[in-house]
């Protein structure tokens, strides 16, 4: 769980070396000023939360960016112009929101508890509480089932539309990492008991269980063939058949690795 910045700055980064200025036009026929054209990052605008710091933010289908801070808040502030939509007040610091399909803002806090929230209004629409911090984003599968993690050591399957539990799997220490969902509806995700766990979505039932050297702590990323890549702070990146879990290759690098990953088309 990682902060990002003192406060939330929407940057425009510019071509630099251009020929020529221009004017943007208006329908009221009056000048705009000079745009910022060679100027580099280039801030468009800023909003101060109540703390130095704020995470990873997410950003709706509308533009609308929403965005939780050690100010027990969770933000949602147009993307245009950085005002301030609406904000909601949990019971601790907030971490990292996802969006569901239907606008639904999920986000964890610091106070035990999940949320689910409107998108337009920020009205609260459930609360689900869990025996331990929720500092992950949740993931989201197709049929709207929410995956989140606590450091209660167990995984909550959830309705998207109620919040009422409809599974849970307990690992052997606590989970900050967010799960990872396959195309199948199998959910990935790790844990401090050095695993890394394949789960049915419908039931839970553990499908495989792969051990590394050292904790698990950032997502497991998904191959467009199924394989599922993990890393550790023993050093080392996984690559894993997302059937079996058995390891298809290991590669070690020269630090820990505790990041999510990025796989290419």
């Amino acid at each position: 769980m990682k902060p990002i910045s003192l406060a939330l700055l929407a940057l425009c980064l510019c071509l630099t070396g251009c020929e020529k200025k221009t004017e943007p036009k208006t329908n009221i026929g009056k000048p705009e000023p000079k745009t910022n054209v060679g100027k580099r990052d280039t801030v468009l605008w800023e909003f101060d939360t109540g703390s130095a710091e704020v995470f990873s933010p997410a950003i709706g289908p509308d533009g609308t960016v929403y965005v939780g801070s050690y100010d027990h808040k969770l933000y949602a502030l147009s993307g245009k112009t950085g005002a301030k939509l609406w904000e909601f007040e949990t019971g601790g610091m907030v971490a990292f929101p996802v969006i569901g399909s239907d606008g639904t803002v999920y986000v964890g806090s610091l106070d035990h508890k999940l949320y689910a929230l409107t998108g337009k209004s920020g009205d609260k629409l459930w609360e689900f509480e869990t025996g331990g911090i929720v500092d992950s984003s949740p993931a989201i599968g197709p049929d709207g089932t929410v995956y989140v993690g606590s450091t209660d050591k167990k995984l909550y399957a959830l309705s998207g539309k109620t919040g009422d539990k409809l599974w849970e799997f307990k690992t052997g220490h606590r989970v900050v990492a967010s799960p990872a969902i396959g195309r199948d509806g199998t959910v990935y995700v790790g844990s401090w008991d050095k695993k890394l766990y394949a789960l049915s979505g419908k039931s839970g039932d553990k499908l495989w269980e792969f051990k590394t050297g050292h904790h698990v702590v950032a997502s497991p990323a998904i191959g467009s063939d199924g394989t599922v890549y993990v890393g550790s702070p023993d050093k080392k990146l996984y690559a894993l058949s997302g059937k079996t879990g058995d390891k298809v290759w290991e590669f070690e690098t020269g630090s820990a690795v505790g990041s999510s990953y990025a796989i290419g088309s």
